[in-house]
């Protein structure tokens, strides 16, 4: 007897020209007869597929057994089973019997499947790497979107102008890390610089996470004016100074950052201009900057991919019949989606519109899914506990931090000079700060952020904040409401308060409106700066520096002098900012052994020959930027002569070749009298008589401001005569 069955697969949302429809039909068609695998007989035809759009019907003939007249003895009851009448007897007509013995044809309608798999199936491993949905290797295989290349075992992701090593795929985050490009052979040059660096595609759903800590290596000095944290003591200098592979980045500059973090994040941009930003970087993710370097992962580039949504469709036969094509209420282009229906959810994260149960008895009545749910349920109160005692000790361990400094403020401003700082309260802060809006941030360094804030009374003022979780900053913030509630001069920034309320302490100063006496020297308002203007700079500053050096109990040295800590207030004033890397100094030591903090161009060579400072260290400092004054060029240059990119070093030259007056400044020498000329070069003198190597032949900074003066009378002097 042969027996024919068919059966009919519902493919919702798979295009008619989709490869692999066939193959994974035939399987599901293996599935849909599962009652007839124990028959022995050989099959006449094993499957027949016919597809028309998105139905396929699946067709399996077989012989009956001799013993097996009757269909009840090998259908299973979960089958529908239908039988054609017996076709009629030759003549002479025996007598039918109940069921023919030699043959029957049935049509049988089985299980209809929903197969509602609105987009391709996930792609196959890539050597041993597995690929997770929605990423693509292949046109029949994953989203098309997120597609990523399978060279000879190894995944490969193509930004819009170079291709990386994809290290590792995380799928429960969608994160996916690549392999940074090398340096080129003995050089601080990136390999991808010809294409400008990393850059992603800004219409592909990726984009670059917060969690790289980013190098950028053999930058120009235009960077160095840049947010980004370029002081020598940045951990990039750190990296460099520490590991072979960026050995021939250790003389150029270099910064460091935090990067990403939004979705629109998609470049780390490098500049082939060497006058232009930088020309190598380097990026580690989820860096620990307590561990040493040789224990830090290899570098890499973190990317997220931002979960898929349902799949376009042009009308209802792109979507089948477990979705509805219609309008995406989040376009105004007119795009329509298949969405899933009514009983269905779609799931990102396997391209399906799944449901809880298609049992159609329920799923009460389903033991597997009872258990499955008890196991689910107790490791979700599992890891609900877990995360709530993490919550906890964390919590703790902030109220602890807090309460420490609270009674550390309390120490701080009830000694001495202390008493005239006001105590802030944190909702005070976030007020003032429109609740640290990026719009109210100044800058950025090595010890935290600046925002710029207005009190209840109007007042103007700055707020510094350390980084949080950075220990240093915290120390260094408590160090500097330690020193400044001690001082009280004209020519230092003053400190109007603290707030140690919040997760990281705040300091709270008055607001100088004019910026940076490095901002006027190298922008469009140089002009404003005459030689006077210039002179009185330079005095309010180094009696700033002298007040700290003398009349502090104990002596305060700034080591950290330079043009950018020098703020100038509505009048043009100067005043000494950023006591970030103060430290107070013993009546019975000559100097302090620390480490080597400051910016490049103004550190006091003593630093790299004993590590001692002096206040003579601030001596040296305060020498470059007179220089700075004079010349109005930038400490460190690096589009003069090779020999000359140090601007100290510079100057000295010339000095020694009698020929000090070529570095001025030609706008301060147009028009100026022979009296003013002498000044500057006097001045250009006191400069270089700071820099002395050896700090025993260096002035004082009350000589310095003493000199000073004296140079502003022979100019008073003159004026009055005229």
């Amino acid at each position: 007897m042969i027996v024919k069955l068919s059966g009919t697969i519902m493919l919702c949302g798979v295009k008619d020209s989709s490869s692999g429809v066939v193959a994974d039909a035939l399987l599901l068609c293996s599935y849909m007869f599962p009652f007839v695998d124990g028959l022995t007989q050989k099959l006449l035809n094993v499957n027949k597929i016919k597809k028309e759009r998105n139905q396929i019907t699946c067709t399996k003939s077989f012989l009956l057994p001799p013993n097996k007249h009757r269909l009840d003895s090998f259908i299973t009851p979960s089958h529908s089973i239908f039988t054609s009448p017996p076709p009629p007897p030759p003549p002479p007509p025996p007598p039918p019997p109940p069921w023919p013995n030699h043959f029957l044809l049935l049509s049988a309608l089985l299980l209809t499947y929903a197969v509602c798999a609105l987009s391709l199936p996930p792609c196959p491993p890539c050597g041993s790497t597995s690929v997770p949905y929605p990423l693509s290797t292949a046109p029949n295989c994953g989203d098309p979107l997120y597609r990523i290349r399978c060279v000879s075992g190894t995944l490969l992701f193509d930004s819009s102008n170079n291709s990386y090593p994809i290290t590792s795929i995380s799928p429960s985050n969608q994160r996916l890390i690549v392999a940074p490009s090398s340096f080129l052979p003995n050089t601080c040059i990136a390999a991808d610089l010809p294409s400008n660096g990393l850059q992603l595609n800004s219409s592909a759903p990726f984009n670059i996470t917060s969690s790289n800590t980013i190098f950028y290596l053999n930058c120009s000095d235009s960077i160095l004016n840049s947010p980004l944290n370029c002081t020598s003591n940045s951990l990039c200098h750190v990296y460099v100074n520490a590991t072979n592979s960026a050995s021939d980045c250790v003389n150029t500059a270099c910064c460091a950052f935090r990067a990403g973090g939004s979705t629109t994040s998609y470049r780390i941009r490098l500049r082939q201009d060497p006058r232009e930003g930088c020309r190598a970087y380097r990026s580690f993710v989820n860096l620990d900057y307590g561990v040493p370097v040789s224990r830090w992962p290899q570098p890499g580039v973190e990317l997220q991919w931002v979960l898929p949504r349902e799949p376009t469709c042009g009308g209802q036969g792109d979507c089948g019949s477990g979705s509805t094509c219609g309008p995406d209420p989040n376009s105004n282009a007119g795009i329509k989606r298949c969405f899933c229906n009514s009983g269905l959810q779609w799931d990102p994260l396997t391209g399906v519109c799944a449901k809880e149960c298609q049992d159609p008895d329920g799923c009460g009545k389903d033991r597997t899914a009872l258990i499955a749910g008890l196991t689910a349920g107790l490791g979700v109160a599992l890891i609900a506990s877990l995360i709530g005692f993490l919550v906890y000790r964390r919590h703790r361990r902030i109220k602890e931090e807090q309460e420490r400094l609270t009674r550390e403020r309390e120490e701080i401003l009830n000694a001495g000079g202390g008493k005239t700082a006001k105590v802030f309260t944190g909702k005070e802060i976030k007020k003032a700060t429109n609740n640290f809006a990026k719009d109210r941030l100044l800058g950025a360094g090595g010890y935290g952020e600046v925002y710029k804030g207005i009190l209840e009374d109007g007042t103007m003022v700055a707020v510094k904040c350390a980084k949080l979780g950075n220990a240093k900053g915290t120390d260094q913030v408590l160090n500097e409401v330690r020193i400044l509630c001690q001082v009280n001069h004209k020519s230092l920034v003053r400190l109007l308060g603290c707030c140690v309320e919040l997760e990281q302490p705040l300091l709270v100063y008055e607001y100088i409106p004019n910026g940076t006496l490095l901002d006027h020297l190298q922008g469009g308002n140089r002009g404003l700066l005459s030689w006077k203007r210039r002179l009185s700079i330079a005095h309010a500053t180094a009696e700033g520096l002298a007040y700290l050096h003398f009349s502090a109990v104990p002596p305060i040295y700034h080591r950290d002098v330079k043009s950018s800590n020098i703020l100038l207030d509505e009048k043009l004033n100067g005043k000494v900012s950023d006591f970030g890397l103060s430290r107070l100094a013993h009546t019975d030591l000559s100097h302090i052994s620390t480490c080597a903090q400051g910016t490049l161009g103004y550190l006091d060579p003593e630093y790299y020959r004993n590590y001692q400072l002096t206040d003579k260290s601030d001596v040296y400092s305060f020498g470059v930027v007179l220089l700075e004054l004079l010349t109005s060029q930038k400490a460190i240059d690096f589009n003069r002569p090779p020999d000359d990119v140090n601007l100290a070093v510079y100057v000295q030259r010339l000095v020694e070749e009698e020929r000090i007056m070529d570095a001025v400044d030609p706008m301060l020498k147009e028009g100026t009298s022979t009296l003013e000329l002498e000044t500057m070069k006097a001045l250009g003198f006191l400069a270089v008589g700071c820099l002395e190597e050896r700090r025993q032949n260096r002035p004082s900074m009350k000589e310095v401001a003493e000199e000073i003066e004296y140079i502003i009378s022979i100019t008073a002097a003159k004026a009055a005569e005229q």
